[in-house]
């Protein structure tokens, strides 16, 4: 492992933040007060507009035709009427505990990962996912997963029953494409609206010195692939910490998977917030995710926001 800290100057507030609004996937699920709660925190730091979005899905594959041409209309509207009383509540309790923030609420018939991944073309979109069940972790929901691999913007999943944290301490994953230079610019704005600090993590597994594949730990030539790595991803930070000189970040380069290693430097380092790019391939291809940002979207206990 290698790790180093680009110089840290004085904080001062973040400006220019992206005004798009900040929506809130509702629903009435166990982790719903987690993505509310993370959402309107977020929309207060960066004076956004909060959406609380809540569509309902009436399952008419699974209904029998009879059934649903007799008690569709009435079942919809008492959804519909239910939801848009939750939310007008909700956001009620929502303005007076944060004066002076906006909030919006939204119900609808449709397909709820449709709807939410038209909405992330011109919003932060948040979701949320269970911490209890392991095999529901694993497979995230289909809405949420959904929204994570398709978002056309940035896309946060939230774990259950985790309280709103400010982004002090982000970890960001730092690979060198474009989408990981997005990823770090996203995170160290992040960081520096509440005077944070930034560990930008690059992984390898195979790397070649002087025509030899690199194995063993501390060896001269291990030392020199982190010193190599480590100095490419100070290059790839150089941007976006030219933009917020006053945020102090950590360059860590460790051997092990991106997404194992991504989490593991989260969790040590007590991570509020984990930033990774959504990187899929060109073309139809473009709309998948890539295999690291889908694993660590599975298996964070981290808030992770996901940059296209």
């Amino acid at each position: 492992m290698a790790e180093d800290v680009l110089p840290r100057h004085e904080a001062h507030p973040l400006e220019g933040t992206d005004p798009a609004p900040v929506v809130a996937a509702l629903d009435g699920s166990s982790h719903e007060d987690a993505v509310v709660a993370w959402a309107a925190a977020t929309a207060v730091r960066r004076g956004a507009r909060l959406d609380l979005v809540h569509v309902i899905e009436l399952g008419i594959a699974l209904t029998p035709f009879s059934v649903f041409a007799a008690e569709a209309p009435w079942y919809g509207e008492q959804l519909m009427t239910s939801a848009r009383t939750r939310l007008d509540a909700l956001a009620g309790r929502l303005r007076a505990r944060h004066p002076g923030l906006e909030v919006a609420v939204h119900a609808s018939h449709g397909s709820p990962a449709a709807v939410l991944v038209g909405l992330s073309e011109r919003a932060t979109v948040v979701v949320g996912t269970s911490s209890h069940d392991r095999l529901e972790r694993l497979v995230m929901g289909s809405t949420a997963l959904a929204v994570v691999a398709h978002g056309h913007g940035t896309v946060v999943v939230v774990p259950e029953s985790l309280p709103p944290v400010e982004p002090h301490r982000v970890v960001v994953g730092a690979d060198g494409s474009e989408a990981g230079a997005r990823a770090v610019a996203h995170a160290v704005q992040e960081a520096a609206s509440v005077g944070g600090r930034v560990s930008a993590v690059t992984a390898w597994t195979v790397e070649v010195e002087d025509g030899v594949v690199v194995s063993e730990p501390g060896s001269e030539r291990w030392g020199r692939v982190e010193a190599r790595l480590a100095a490419a991803t100070r290059d790839a930070l150089a941007a976006a910490h030219a933009a917020r000189p006053e945020v102090p970040v950590d360059v860590v380069v460790r051997h092990g998977k991106p997404a194992t290693v991504l989490l593991e430097v989260a969790r040590e380092a007590d991570a509020d917030l984990l930033v990774v790019g959504r990187r899929g391939r060109t073309g139809i291809g473009g709309l998948l995710m890539g295999s690291v940002s889908r694993s660590v979207a599975m298996r964070t206990s981290v808030p992770l926001a996901v940059i296209p």
